[in-house]
């Protein structure tokens, strides 16, 4: 009986703290990171690699390369690979040592995983 009500109890505190997590959002998560990052280059009437990053509607359209984001499969899409920084180097995007902190990354892997809504 114990172990029973030790795990309900277990199961009590760990569900609010579940479904209390939200989504990663593009327009209130992702976007500023975009902005602040990459559409700079990736905007406009002749973004870079074809990719515009300036809109959500853009974002899956992808580019030259073809799709950079495929929803709920970070793996897939190309667009988490450019950005994570390799041991001794900086990533292939942004270009120079200006980089996306882990939490930037993580938030935009956590992002395409939900959906990338």
């Amino acid at each position: 009986m114990r172990i029973f009500l030790s795990a309900a109890t277990a199961l009590m505190l760990i569900l609010p703290t579940l479904a209390a997590a939200e989504p990663v959002r593009y327009q209130s998560d992702i976007k500023p990171i975009f902005d602040k990052h990459c559409v700079e280059c990736h905007s406009g009437w002749f973004p870079d690699g074809g990719l515009r990053l300036n809109s959500l509607e853009n974002i899956h359209e992808g580019g030259k390369q073809g799709r950079a984001v495929i929803a709920g499969q970070p793996e897939k899409g190309w667009l988490i690979n450019l950005v994570r920084t390799k041991s001794g180097r900086y990533s292939k995007m942004p270009p120079g040592p200006a980089q996306l902190s882990e939490q930037e990354i993580q938030l935009i892997q956590q992002w395409i995983a939900d959906g990338a809504r």
